[in-house]
């Protein structure tokens, strides 16, 4: 399956000079975890890095430095790892786990940002595709008790 079928939209994203303050506010309010920092390419806009939740723990709360004067810019990584939507889940799969992330920007194929992708999502792939298993194997038992009642 290509992880077109399975990923997150719309996608929370912020610039590179939002502060930390607005950052934490805007996960907040969106219920996520992380933005995405998109600059904007030919008016489309174009993952550059991530800030996650852990990041604002780690690089503002932790060292208590104030939020509103720390900007996304100084706090994303930017060693941004990043899937096409027509990769194959197995691929993202693969990527979270060499890379040791829980989330990946998703682009199309002109490298415009189109959602992200989550182990959450990954794991309720999976999750259905054992459900589906199962009904496979109790279709089976329902079917041999008709043959041989």
């Amino acid at each position: 399956m290509h992880v077109k079928a399975i990923v997150t939209r719309p996608v929370e994203t912020c610039t590179i000079d939002e502060s930390a303050a607005n950052l934490a506010a805007r996960m907040l309010h969106s219920h996520v975890g992380d933005l995405i920092v998109i600059e904007y390419r030919k008016d489309q806009p174009v993952p550059i890095g991530i800030v996650t939740d852990r990041d604002l723990a780690i690089s503002v709360m932790a060292p208590k430095l104030n939020p509103e004067s720390v900007t996304a810019g100084q706090i994303m990584s930017r060693s941004l790892i990043v899937v096409s939507e027509k990769d194959d889940v197995s691929v993202a799969l693969e990527e979270m786990r060499r890379s040791g992330v829980r989330r990946l920007p998703v682009v199309n194929e002109d490298g415009r940002l189109s959602g992200v992708l989550a182990l959450d999502d990954v794991m309720a792939y999976l999750a259905s595709i054992m459900v589906d298993i199962s009904r496979i194997g109790r279709v089976q038992q329902i079917a041999e008790q008709r043959t041989h009642a």
